[in-house]
């Protein structure tokens, strides 16, 4: 039990720097990045149509559009960590009921109650969502990538989360309690 807590507690560990890892690069590509920043700000952002930005000034509409994308470029790079953490989460709960050494009956009780961490990152795609309206009367366009990107990254890793590993080991139960082995 503690060999487990500590391989855990290791993982834990190792997720969020990786995490923190994952939030450092993308302010650093924000920061290097001529196409970083335009994803983020849009293309009139920094050039000299609306005013260049001069970080001692931070009134000029350029530093205003600056500022909402790089916050936008926080919120979805803490957004996309959230859902791997999120991802890596339902994986580990996944495996302790595989590694559980009791009946299929009861193994699929346990899944019905681990449902929850499967949709995990549904609801972190739609938390990126509403946080886009937030910054959405800053900068349009970088509320719009939030939005779009944190609802597919949700879709994309539940449904990969349901269709390849839940759903091959609820038929696997399945089969063992109807007495089909494969």
């Amino acid at each position: 039990m503690k060999k487990n807590f500590k391989s855990n507690l290791l993982l834990g560990i190792l997720l969020l720097v990786l995490a923190a890892a994952f939030i450092y690069g993308m302010a650093q590509l924000f920061d290097h990045s001529e196409y970083c920043r335009v994803l983020f700000c849009g293309e009139s952002a920094g050039n000299g149509v609306i005013g260049r930005v001069d970080p001692a000034s931070q009134q000029t509409l350029a530093a205003r559009v600056e500022l909402a994308g790089r916050i936008s470029m926080y919120i979805f790079a803490v957004v996309t960590a959230m859902q791997f953490l999120a991802f890596f989460l339902a994986l580990t709960v996944l495996r302790r009921i595989k590694r559980n050494a009791v009946a299929p009956e009861f193994k699929l009780r346990q899944l019905e109650g681990a449902d929850i961490f499967f949709d995990v990152p549904l609801y972190i795609g739609l938390f990126g969502t509403v946080s886009s309206f937030l910054v959405m009367t800053f900068s349009p366009q970088s509320a719009r990538l939030i939005a779009y990107s944190s609802t597919l990254i949700g879709i994309i890793f539940s449904l990969a989360l349901r269709v390849t590993l839940l759903f091959p080991f609820r038929q696997k139960l399945l089969n063992l309690t109807a007495g089909v082995e494969k």
